[in-house]
């Protein structure tokens, strides 16, 4: 093989092994100790991020801290935009504990539309997971809408991750890679001999 065909083999494994775009939500679970990265708006009082015990919760899902909602009246909103790959599946993840407290409402949107909507959600006060799949457009955005009027709904761990195997990690690009040159080799050895 040609050191200049060469070349332009590993050129293009060390392209396709390069890291992807992959979606990167801050701080998710809040263990910030505050609501660092996320944009807060509407009606926000009664809304805090705790540790341990609270209300009817007995602490975070996970890690030490976790965001107990509350507001009366109207709903508070928390909002988070990130960069992800065009076109990639992902799947939107989050952890939520509620009791059914009437009036309460809680609602998860991707970009804008409505991917979860309850009114007095109620997971028996334990920590519930919840996902959702959708495909990146290069800038998403997630939001949560929320009220509950009489006590609180809790939330952690809220996470946005690649579906699995729609993009080959760069190990996968690597072996493949290297079973292309080999191949090559044997093509070589087999025209030459």
């Amino acid at each position: 093989m040609r050191v200049r065909t060469l070349l332009v083999f590993v050129a293009v494994v060390v392209v396709m092994s390069a890291p992807m775009t992959y979606a990167q939500l801050l701080n998710g679970g809040f263990e910030s100790g505050d609501f660092s990265n996320w944009t807060t708006g509407g009606n926000f009082e009664f809304t805090q991020v705790t540790s341990g015990a609270f209300y009817v919760y007995t602490g975070a899902q996970e890690g030490t801290f976790y965001a107990t909602m509350g507001p009366v009246g109207s709903d508070g909103t928390l909002s988070q935009s990130f960069a992800d790959t065009a076109g990639q599946g992902y799947v939107l993840s989050f952890w939520l504990a509620a009791v059914g407290d009437d009036p309460s409402d809680f609602s998860a949107q991707i970009n804008g539309v409505n991917v979860y909507s309850q009114t007095d959600p109620n997971t028996g006060g334990a920590w519930t997971q919840f996902t959702f799949n959708f495909t990146g457009t290069g800038n998403d955005t997630i939001s949560f809408a929320f009220r509950d009027d009489p006590a609180y709904i809790a939330l952690d761990n809220v996470s946005v991750s690649p579906v699995a195997n729609t993009v080959p990690e760069p190990s996968s690009f690597l072996l493949m890679g290297s079973g292309v040159l080999a191949l090559a080799g044997v093509i070589r050895r087999k025209f030459r001999g």
